[in-house]
């Protein structure tokens, strides 16, 4: 099987309140471990942009055993596990230094067109790209969030958006959407930490924007259900769902 391990050595700077490495500072690795096994398998960004083409994340469930601190090794794997319609899913293990598991990751990934701004096709040499009976790091690969009703939500905080905001592809970063979510969870009061992110992106944030977020308690304790949207014209950006257990 075609794997790819990525080593991280965290770092002050990336630390939150809790001296615990931020969820989305574990998002932006992954990124990066994907990126640079894309590019050793010849479907990098590069090889895309001849086509107009960029990766573009979807969905993802992040759940999370540990958050590492400051000056750790963290060692995280990955692989591409399948092709699913218009979605090529792609699996993360993330272990510490000593072998533990310290998180796990399911996510699923489409090709935007640069000019479109809309979903294509996979080209045939990313399709070639999917192995067959591939290991999972987690069984279930469905992610699906339901619309957050109206009734029962409750409104969250404003994130303008900034030039720090966007990333290379001319929209909000799917990173910062995790932050957003983040901080209106806190903002309902959630405690203890994050033991999963659900996290289903359904639309592009660009400079400028405000975007506005609701949020909805869940029937188990510790579950909330989010929604971010654009300001101007209350387009759903995103959906989330985030799982809070016991402090680490």
């Amino acid at each position: 099987m075609n794997t790819h391990t990525e080593i991280f050595l965290t770092r002050l700077h990336e630390m939150d309140v809790d001296h615990l490495l931020r969820v989305q500072c574990i998002c932006n690795y992954m990124e990066e471990a994907a990126g640079r096994h894309a590019e050793l398998l010849g479907v990098g960004l590069e090889r895309l942009d001849r086509d107009a083409l960029a990766w573009v994340l979807a969905k993802m469930r992040l759940s999370l055993s540990r958050r590492p601190g400051p000056g750790e090794r963290i060692l995280i794997e990955t692989w591409p596990v399948k092709l699913e319609r218009l979605q090529f899913r792609r699996d993360f293990i993330i272990r510490g230094d000593n072998g533990d598991i310290l998180a796990t990751a399911v996510t699923q990934w489409v090709v935007m067109g640069l000019e479109s701004r809309k979903l294509e096709r996979f080209p045939l040499y990313i399709a070639a790209m999917a192995p067959e009976n591939p290991p999972l790091a987690q069984e279930c690969g469905d992610i699906r969030i339901p619309a957050l009703p109206a009734e029962g939500a409750v409104q969250g905080p404003l994130f303008p958006v900034r030039l720090a905001d966007i990333d290379q592809n001319r929209h909000v970063n799917n990173g910062r959407y995790v932050d957003f979510v983040l901080e209106a969870a806190d903002c309902r009061g959630a405690t203890g930490s994050l033991a999963e992110l659900e996290i289903l992106f359904r639309s592009e944030g660009k400079r400028g924007d405000v975007i506005g977020s609701r949020s909805k308690a869940g029937d188990e304790p510790g579950v909330l259900t989010h929604s971010l949207y654009r300001e101007s014209d209350g387009q759903e950006l995103a959906r989330a769902r985030t799982v809070h257990g016991q402090q680490f």
